[in-house]
């Protein structure tokens, strides 16, 4: 008896709970999936807004509201006047940012992001080439909703590991860090398509410089450890005796199995550091000609290959110590190397643009394809 009352007790509890619950009707909502934020004259934010809105039968229209103030939450103020339903920005998905302002500083932004609850820290955040307002309201043959198109665009290329992760949670987490700094993926409209055209360098929540998207492979290589991804190199024919086949220069694709990335810190007092790479891939592509069972030449490819890895590795690095961002992680391992000392933002800021960096990338092919 006394169990059948306290499940009574249970089941009215969560009864009364439910009909306390804050209920949103979906039809009587617009679902903000997408902002993006440019620089407006006279010091004021212009706020593009993805919306789609949902009729009574289930069907949903997807409509782009544009409006400029002195605050985000202005223009949302604004936006919420054009239309008849209640906006609600739990269904977010991306948060882009117009090239000036990103150049000019993005920090506001996001800290007014992380304060709002409805908001998942999973979101994620790029820099559009331009204006975002002109990416998301040009009128797309092929793309019913951008602010989808766009979150699957980028989703889909951080999971296949061809541009940097950028979710919300991490670009705070690296933001806040006094020895790190976080990178975004750069959106350009190219006609009728949207693509990821590079990566930006932020520090201290300001855009501070950029590199192609072709570059995006090294620096993956160099932020942590990967597995997926495809590198496209042309070597120095000289290097692997390629005139025996009557090739000045090889053209070769290769994707990566296993690659590894490990930062160490050499000596403190001298700011030296190595920073190694284990890169075992598989030969995708090559000229037909080429004896890929002859283990001389492998061997030859693997040194050509690993050469040209460490140039492109050192140009990045030499560029991100001019820019003074470091994306990679140098100033956590030398904080947690050297205890007990205090590594400020400024320390650390000095410190990476002069450090010295020994770099050590180890290639193994270790399949040549599935005729092997």
């Amino acid at each position: 008896m006394k169990k059948i009352k306290v499940l009574i007790v249970l089941l009215l509890s969560c009864l009364f709970i439910i009909g306390c619950a804050n209920q949103r009707i979906l039809e009587r909502i617009g679902l903000v999936t997408l902002v993006g934020y440019d620089v407006a004259e006279e010091n004021k934010v212009t706020a593009t807004s993805v919306i789609r809105q949902i009729n009574p039968e289930l069907q949903s229209k997807v409509e782009v509201q544009s409006e400029t103030e002195s605050t985000s939450k202005g223009t949302r103020v604004k936006v919420d006047m054009k239309t008849s339903k209640k906006l609600a920005a739990g269904q977010m998905r991306v948060l882009l940012f117009g090239e000036d302002l990103a150049k000019k500083g993005i920090e506001e932004a996001i800290h007014t992001t992380m304060m709002n609850n409805e908001i998942s820290t999973s979101i994620y955040l790029a820099v559009v080439k331009g204006s975002s307002k002109s990416l998301l309201e040009y009128p797309y043959k092929d793309v019913t909703d951008v602010g989808q198109h766009i979150y699957n665009l980028i989703d889909h290329n951080i999971k296949q590991q061809h541009t940097v992760s950028s979710t919300l949670h991490e670009v705070v987490r690296d933001n806040y860090s006094e020895v790190r700094n976080f990178a975004l993926p750069i959106l350009h409209k190219k006609g009728e398509f949207i693509e990821i055209d590079g990566v930006a360098f932020f520090s201290h929540g300001k855009m501070v410089g950029s590199l192609p998207a072709g570059d995006n492979f090294y620096i993956l290589m160099m932020q942590d450890n990967f597995k997926e991804s495809t590198l496209e190199l042309v070597l120095d024919g000289e290097s692997i005796d390629a005139s025996k086949f009557q090739e000045k220069q090889l053209q070769i694709a290769v994707d990566s199995v296993k690659t590894k990335r490990s930062i160490k810190v050499v000596d403190p007092e001298l700011n030296e550091f190595d920073l190694n790479i284990d890169f075992k891939c598989r030969l995708l592509e090559i000229n037909s000609l080429v004896p890929i069972n002859d283990p001389k030449l492998v061997e030859k490819m693997e040194k050509a290959v690993n050469q040209k890895i460490e140039n492109e590795v050192s140009r990045i690095l030499e560029y991100s110590q001019e820019i003074n961002s470091d994306i990679y992680g140098f100033g956590e391992q030398y904080r947690a190397h050297v205890r007990g000392g205090k590594l400020t933002d400024q320390k650390w800021r000095e410190k990476f643009r002069e450090m010295k960096v020994n770099i050590n990338v180890d290639v193994e092919i270790i399949r040549n394809g599935v005729f092997e």
